[in-house]
C-alpha cells in the first residue's frame, strides 16, 4: 500500500538525512507532521510516475499498489520506469527491424551517451558509411550516437577514433538488456512478427 512505501522510507538512508538537513530536501519543519506530509508527498508522486508509465496499477481505493507486467519487466532489467513507458507507446505488432532499431536507441538508457566537443562533425561523416540513413540535424543527439554506433557495429564498419570504441561497447552493455525486455513486452502482447524479429536482431548483435 501506499501506506507501506511512506513506512519503509522511516528505515532508510534517506530518512536520516532528512532528519539531518530537512532544507537541503526542501522540507520546511522537523515535526512529526512535516516528515508524514514531506514523505507523503514525495511517496505519492513517485508512485503516480510509476502508475503513469503503466509499471504499477492501484486498486479502486488508491491506496493498494499492484505490480504490472511492465513493471515487473523493468524491475528485471534494471531498466528506468520511462523506458517502458516508451515501449508501451512505440512497440508495434509488426514492425521493421529499422523501427525497432529506432524504438532501442530512444530509451531512456541511452541518454548518457557521451558527444563530445566537435563529434557532431565525426558522427555526420560516419552517418554517410551507414547503411540506415539519420536526421542530420540530430548529430549531436546521444541517441543518435548510438543509433550510428551499432548500425557500425552491425555493419563492422571502421570507427573514426578510440574513444567510439569504448562507446560502443558501453551501448552493447545497454543494448542487449534493452532489447530482451522489448521481447518481453513484445511477447507479452502477443505480438509474434515483432518478438521474432527482435530475437534475430539479438542474434546478430
Amino acid at each position: 500500500s501506499r501506506q507501506d512505501a511512506v513506512d519503509y522510507m522511516t528505515w532508510t538512508y534517506f530518512f536520516r538525512r532528512l532528519v539531518q538537513n530537512p532544507s537541503y530536501y526542501g522540507m520546511e519543519g522537523i515535526q512529526e507532521e512535516d516528515m508524514n506530509l514531506f514523505l507523503t508527498m514525495t511517496v505519492g508522486k513517485c508512485l503516480d510516475q510509476l502508475e503513469l508509465s503503466y509499471c504499477i496499477e492501484s486498486d479502486d481505493d488508491g491506496r493498494g499498489i499492484f505490480s504490472t507486467v511492465l513493471g515487473r519487466i523493468s524491475s528485471y532489467y534494471y531498466l528506468a520506469h520511462q523506458t517502458v513507458q516508451h515501449f508501451q507507446d512505440n512497440l508495434q505488432p509488426d514492425m521493421s527491424t529499422k523501427d525497432a532499431l529506432q524504438v532501442l536507441v530512444d530509451s531512456t538508457e541511452f541518454e548518457q551517451m557521451p558527444v563530445r566537443h566537435n563529434e557532431d562533425l565525426t558522427n555526420t561523416e560516419l552517418a554517410k558509411t551507414c547503411p540506415i540513413e539519420l536526421n542530420a540535424y540530430t548529430m549531436d543527439s546521444p541517441h543518435t550516437k548510438a543509433h550510428l554506433l551499432l548500425q557500425a557495429h552491425i555493419s563492422q564498419l571502421p570507427l573514426p577514433c578510440t574513444d567510439y570504441l569504448t562507446d560502443t561497447k558501453s551501448v552493447m552493455d545497454n543494448a542487449l538488456r534493452v532489447l530482451q525486455a522489448m521481447i518481453d513486452v513484445c511477447a507479452e502482447n502477443g505480438w509474434l512478427a515483432s518478438t521474432l524479429r527482435q530475437r534475430i536482431f539479438v542474434l546478430i548483435i
